[in-house]
């Protein structure tokens, strides 16, 4: 998907997100709770990168858990930062904001957390085994990168089945599951579990794990030695 898409795709759907992200992503609440059990439990100052933060989805679950966390929210769009903004005004002197395309601009460094939510099957699959080194780089001795994300089985026809269900769950919520597919087809580049924990070792990652799947969504998680 070329950025520009992407950067007017987001801005138009800023003001809808979280609503529309319920009728597309099976059990999108539910995976709330499964990245916040993932989240440290002592209660000292975390340093934390957003990375595509949307509305501030994930940095409210930092924020509700660990008290003392700061976090750096970064997406694309101005749109999507001023949602984030608004949705955690009660939290302002926790965050900073930083619009950019992670692709080309630097994302920071001395993180303790890296979060991306359906974030990084914008990237093509050169750009995202690449892009794996920048996220170990900028993470602190053993910090934790977890992510949410649209996934394809290692199996085509395994994968088929999926987007049909993935379909149905769409009809049942009343939208329109063949719309949404073609902008899936045209804009997104989904990896397989298997290429994803790969590249993360190949970066230097461990203790990679899949936590939750179902369908072509899965939340994974990587630690940095």
């Amino acid at each position: 998907m070329k950025q520009q898409q992407v950067k007017e795709h987001f801005a138009r759907q800023a003001d809808e997100y979280e609503e529309l992200m319920v009728k597309l992503v099976p059990q999108y609440l539910f995976q709330h709770q499964v990245i916040q059990d993932l989240l440290p439990h002592e209660n000292r100052e975390y340093h934390v990168l957003d990375l595509g933060c949307g509305n501030g989805i994930l940095s409210e679950l930092i924020f509700s858990k660990l008290p003392r966390a700061r976090a750096v929210g970064f997406d694309l769009t101005e749109n999507m930062l001023q949602a984030y903004r608004k949705k955690l005004a009660r939290f302002a002197d926790r965050f900073s904001l930083q619009s950019g395309d992670f692709r080309v601009d630097p994302i920071g460094s001395d993180f303790d957390i890296i979060l991306a939510g359906l974030t990084l099957h914008h990237l093509t699959w050169p750009e995202r085994r690449a892009f794996y080194h920048h996220l170990y780089a900028a993470l602190n001795s053993g910090g934790k990168f977890i992510t949410r994300d649209i996934i394809i089985d290692e199996d085509r026809a395994v994968t088929e089945d999926h987007y049909s269900l993935w379909k149905k769950f769409m009809l049942s919520q009343g939208e329109n599951p063949e719309f949404w597919y073609e902008k899936h087809l045209e804009k997104d580049h989904p990896m397989t579990l298997t290429d994803h924990f790969s590249w993360l070792h190949e970066a230097g990652f461990i203790k990679t794990a899949c936590h939750w799947r179902l369908y072509n969504f899965a939340v994974t998680s990587a630690e940095k030695p």
